[in-house]
Parts: structure tokens; C-alpha cells; sequence
């Protein structure tokens, strides 16, 4: 008995988080640097009050996850099928948690949802398909 086989990742669907991380990062720095502007009532809402703190978080829950499934995709890793549904879980459950922390809603926040929704999907529908 051998190594089992698994099926390698197309090449889209290690876009696709590859893509959510880089807008990920960004807004990871223009957070920190406060170059986006959330206005004093949500940063009153944010945890301990900074900005820096929810530049952090995003990095942690949706940066880095999205990094490493595209990683895992394009190195075609034989997990990267659990990476990347992780990683768009976590998207969509970092939309959800921050709609109830800074009770603000955002252009972005159905846009980035989807978009973890695609990934999460994408990992699922390719499994389906084996």
C-alpha cells in the first residue's frame, strides 16, 4: 500500500485566497497606520480602542489564513482542500463578528463575505467533485 493520492488544487482556486489575503494585508496597514478612518464612534467600539489591535486581529483570523491556503494550493499540498475552507470560514465569521462589534455596516462587509463564502465553497465544491 502506498501513499494515498490526493487530487492538486486548479490553479483559480489558489487565486482566489491569494487575492483575499493581499486586500487582507492592505487593510491590515492602512489600519495600523490609520490611514482608514473609521471614525471615533467605532474606534470607541474596537477592542481596547485601537486601531493597531484590529490591524492585528485581521492579520491573525484573515491575513495570514488566506496566505497559507493559497500557499497550500499552490504547493499543492495535500491539505489544501482544509485550508482553504477554513480560511473562508474564517472570513465569513470575522464579517459576522465585526458587524456586531463596531455595529456599522460597511460596501465592503457583503463583498468580503462573499468572497469567503467562494472560498469556502470552492474547497467544498472540489471535494465534491473527486
Amino acid at each position: 500500500m502506498g501513499a494515498r493520492s490526493h487530487q492538486a488544487a486548479p490553479l483559480w482556486i489558489g487565486v482566489l485566497p491569494g487575492v483575499v489575503a493581499l486586500s487582507a494585508w492592505a487593510g491590515a496597514a492602512g489600519t495600523a497606520a490609520g490611514a482608514v478612518d473609521f471614525g471615533s464612534a467605532v474606534v470607541s467600539r474596537l477592542p481596547f480602542h485601537s486601531n493597531v489591535v484590529a490591524a492585528v486581529a485581521l492579520v491573525l483570523i484573515v491575513a495570514l489564513p488566506m496566505t497559507f491556503a493559497a500557499w497550500l494550493c499552490l504547493r499543492n499540498h495535500p491539505q489544501w482542500r482544509i485550508a482553504v475552507a477554513a480560511a473562508g470560514a474564517l472570513l465569513i465569521g470575522w464579517i459576522a463578528v465585526q458587524l456586531v462589534v463596531i455595529r456599522t455596516f460597511s460596501w465592503l462587509q457583503p463583498i468580503m463575505a462573499l468572497a469567503g463564502a467562494a472560498v469556502l465553497m470552492s474547497a467544498l465544491a472540489h471535494r465534491r467533485n473527486r
